[in-house]
C-alpha cells in the first residue's frame, strides 16, 4: 500500500494511477502536510514534488466545500498549471473537489467567472493570481492552504514582488514551499509570511 493513513479513495486513486511505493518526500512530507505546519521543501527534479502537492491538498480538503478557494497553488508558467490540474484529475477522480487552473480559460474575465461558480483548488501564476483578486477581488477568507511549486523560478525579484503584493489579502493558512535550491529571496519570505517552518531537504538523495 501506498501510504496507509491516506483517504481510502484518495489511496485507490493513487494505486489506479500507478504508484505502488512513495518517493521519499512523498512518503516524508505528506504526513508533515497532513498535520497542517508551514514546509520549505527542497527535492531534486522528477523527485515527485508536484504529486505530493496534489496529494497532500486532497488528502486536506477531501471534498467540496461552498464556493470559494481554500487552496492556492502558485507555479512558474500557465503550462505546469495545465499539468498540474491533469494529476488533480487523475488522483482526485473519486472526489468532487472542483479544480480550476489558468490554462482552463482564454481570458481573466472566463476564469473569473468559472472561479466564482465554485472552486476549491485554483492553480495559476503569481501574476495571474493578482490580476484576479485585483479585478474580481476573488474570495480568500476559507484559505487552508498557500503553496508555492518551484520556489527559486517564482521567487525572482518581479515574481516575488506579485507574490508580496498578494500575500497581505491571504489570511492565515498553511504555506508550503518547494523548490530544487534554496535561495535568498526565499529566506526573506520564510522569515515574513511563514510561522516557523519546518525545512526538509531532499537534495541529492
Amino acid at each position: 500500500m501506498f501510504l496507509k493513513k491516506l483517504d481510502q479513495h484518495l489511496l485507490e486513486a493513487i494505486e489506479e494511477y500507478g504508484f505502488e511505493t512513495p518517493t521519499k518526500i512523498q512518503k516524508q512530507s505528506i504526513s508533515k502536510i497532513k498535520s497542517g505546519v508551514d514546509l520549505m521543501i527542497r527535492a531534486d527534479e522528477k523527485s515527485g514534488k508536484s504529486s505530493t502537492i496534489v496529494i497532500g491538498v486532497i488528502q486536506q480538503l477531501k471534498s467540496e466545500f461552498e464556493d470559494v478557494p481554500r487552496a492556492l497553488i502558485i507555479v512558474s508558467s500557465r503550462e505546469k498549471s495545465i499539468e498540474m490540474k491533469e494529476q488533480f484529475e487523475a488522483l482526485g477522480q473519486n472526489t468532487d473537489l472542483r479544480v480550476f487552473c489558468e490554462g482552463d480559460a482564454g481570458n481573466l474575465h472566463d476564469l473569473r467567472d468559472k472561479i466564482y461558480a465554485g472552486s476549491d483548488v485554483v492553480i495559476a501564476t503569481a501574476k495571474k493570481l493578482n490580476e484576479l483578486y485585483s479585478f474580481s477581488g476573488i474570495n480568500l477568507n476559507n484559505l487552508k492552504m498557500f503553496i508555492i511549486d518551484d520556489g527559486e523560478l517564482i521567487m525572482r525579484d518581479q515574481i516575488l514582488s506579485e507574490i508580496n503584493r498578494l500575500a497581505p489579502y491571504i489570511p492565515k493558512s498553511q504555506r508550503i514551499v518547494f523548490c530544487e535550491r534554496f535561495t535568498v529571496q526565499m529566506d526573506k519570505f520564510m522569515d515574513e509570511n511563514m510561522n516557523f517552518p519546518i525545512v526538509l531537504d531532499f537534495e541529492n538523495e
